[in-house]
């Protein structure tokens, strides 16, 4: 190969590695944003809404909270609980009608056969019970309800009365 090829090709490959690199300098910040929108889709599935407020409760095992005020009030909670296969992060809706409540797990270790079918983010899951073969995981998974459920229950008047201040 003629030396003028070999210098042609390095000098292509210099160049197309440089603009690789720039480019990836300049996506960087779109494409953490896309990655921020993509980790809080099931957040705005479940809350029907981009408008929230983030709140702090200070509770064991919540993770974050946030306020829908529009078109009705509701408080969003995002717990952790330990099931048999390891930790599970449960998101849950409250809006004051128990009918309205919606739970959706939205992340898990448990193996498929003993709770992970049950807890797979696949949709809102209003009341849960024992399954056969993953009892473990879904007390766990109750009680991790149940707490979400009395930190709405104790903090629902302040909280929506924040929504009625701001309409």
């Amino acid at each position: 190969m003629p030396k003028s090829t070999a210098l042609l090709l390095v000098l292509l490959l210099l160049g197309s590695a440089l603009a690789l690199e720039g480019l990836g300098q300049v996506t960087t910040a779109s494409r953490a944003a896309w990655a921020d929108w993509h980790d809080h889709a099931p957040l705005r599935a479940l809350a029907g809404t981009e408008a929230l407020t983030p709140v702090t409760l200070e509770a064991p095992d919540v993770l974050s909270a946030s306020l829908r005020c529009a078109p009705t009030p509701a408080l969003l909670i995002t717990t952790q609980g330990e099931g048999w296969g390891g930790p599970f992060t449960l998101l849950s809706r409250f809006e004051g009608d128990p009918e309205r409540e919606a739970h959706r797990v939205l992340r898990h270790k448990e193996t498929p056969r003993y709770g992970g079918r049950y807890l797979s983010p696949q949709g809102d899951r209003p009341r849960l019970d024992g399954w056969t073969g993953a009892t473990i995981t879904a007390r766990a998974l109750k009680a991790a309800q149940d707490q979400a459920r009395a930190l709405f229950q104790d903090r629902r008047a302040e909280l929506f009365a924040r929504c009625e201040a701001n309409p």
